[in-house]
C-alpha cells in the first residue's frame, strides 16, 4: 500500500540522469508498449516488478537482449533467472560524439555509455507477491563518471479461479547521479496496472498508468494474442504530452516525419516459442528520430 500512495505525489521536476534506465526490457514486453506491471510472467520482472520472481514455473531462464536504436546508439541486455531470484545487466552505447568547446569550436569526438547491474528476489507477503531489486549504475562520458545506487519495489496479486491480476512498482529509487560539480536525480517513476490473461482464445490484455518524478503521467496499453501455436502477436500503444509528440514528430520544424517512423506512441512485436527457447522481437517509432527495433532471445531449462 505504499507504493500505492507514493504515485500522486511523483510530479513532474527537473530532468532526471540514466535516461537509459526508461528505454525497457526485452522484446517481449516493448511489443506490449511495456504494459507490464501486473502481466510479470517472465524474465522481464526483473525490470518492470520484481514481484512476479516470487512465483511461477520452476527451473532457470537465461535471456540477451540488443536494440538498435536512434541516433546510431544501442542497448544491449543480459539476464538470468532462477525463482525467486534473478540478475541483469543494461549496457548503453551512445556511439561517438562530436565534441565542440564555448565558441562551438570542434574539440574532437568522444564517448559516452551507461551500465547498470542488478539482482532481484521475489518473495510472498500475505496474498500477495511480493519483489526488491538493488541496482548499480555507472555512467562515463568523455572523461567524466558517476555511479550511483538505486532500488526497486513491487507487488503483484493475481485473482485465484480468474484471468484478472494487479501489479504496481516503484522503481529507480536511489541516490543522485553527481557529474564533477553538478548533480541530478534517477528517473524515479511508479507505476500501476491490471492485465487479464484468457489462455482458452490465448488472449492477454493490460493496461498501465506511470507517474514519472521527471515528466506527465502517461498510459499505456498492450495486447498478445498466442492463438497460433508457437506464435504470439503483439500491439501496444502509449500516451504523451501533445507537445513531445509534436517535436518528435518533426511538428513546427517544416517536417513531419511519415511512414512507420511517423507512429510514434504505437508498439508492435512478434514472437516464437519452441521446446523451451524463445525469439522475439518489438517494432518502436520514434518519429523524425527513426524507429527502433528489439530483439531478443531466451532459454529455458
Amino acid at each position: 500500500m505504499i507504493l500505492i500512495a507514493q504515485g500522486p505525489r511523483l510530479k513532474a521536476a527537473q530532468s532526471s540522469a540514466a535516461q537509459f534506465l526508461n528505454l525497457g526490457f526485452g522484446a517481449r514486453a516493448l511489443g506490449m508498449g511495456e504494459a507490464y506491471s501486473a502481466v510479470a510472467d517472465d524474465i522481464s520482472s526483473v525490470y518492470y516488478n520484481p514481484a512476479g520472481l516470487a512465483s511461477g514455473t520452476e527451473g532457470r531462464e537465461l535471456s540477451f537482449s540488443h536494440a538498435f536504436h536512434i541516433q546510431d546508439t544501442a542497448v544491449s541486455q543480459f539476464a538470468f533467472m532462477r525463482r525467486p531470484y534473478a540478475a541483469a545487466i543494461t549496457y548503453f552505447s551512445a556511439g561517438e560524439l562530436e565534441g565542440r568547446g564555448p565558441s562551438a569550436e570542434l574539440t574532437g569526438n568522444f564517448t559516452a555509455r551507461d551500465v547498470a547491474a542488478q539482482i532481484s528476489r521475489g518473495f510472498k507477503l500475505g496474498a500477495f507477491d511480493a519483489g526488491i531489486s538493488g541496482k548499480v549504475i555507472n555512467q562515463k562520458i568523455k572523461s567524466s563518471g558517476a555511479t550511483s545506487f538505486a532500488a526497486d519495489a513491487g507487488l503483484l496479486y493475481r485473482f485465484a479461479g480468474t484471468p484478472y491480476s494487479f501489479g504496481a512498482s516503484l522503481v529507480n529509487f536511489g541516490t543522485r547521479v553527481k557529474f564533477e560539480e553538478e548533480s541530478f536525480s534517477l528517473p524515479l517513476k511508479f507505476k500501476a496496472g491490471a492485465a487479464a490473461n484468457f489462455p482458452s482464445p490465448g488472449l492477454l490484455l493490460a493496461l498501465d498508468l506511470e507517474f514519472p518524478d521527471d515528466g506527465p503521467a502517461a498510459a499505456r496499453a498492450g495486447v498478445e494474442y498466442k492463438g497460433l501455436d508457437s506464435i504470439a502477436l503483439r500491439l501496444g500503444y502509449k500516451t504523451t504530452a501533445s507537445g513531445q509528440r509534436d517535436a518528435i514528430l518533426g511538428r513546427g520544424f517544416g517536417d513531419s516525419a511519415s511512414g512507420v517512423a511517423g507512429m510514434y506512441g504505437f508498439f508492435a512485436g512478434a514472437g516464437f516459442e519452441y521446446a523451451g527457447f524463445k525469439l522475439d522481437y518489438a517494432l518502436l517509432p520514434y518519429g523524425d528520430l527513426g524507429t527502433a527495433h528489439r530483439f531478443s532471445v531466451g532459454m529455458k531449462f
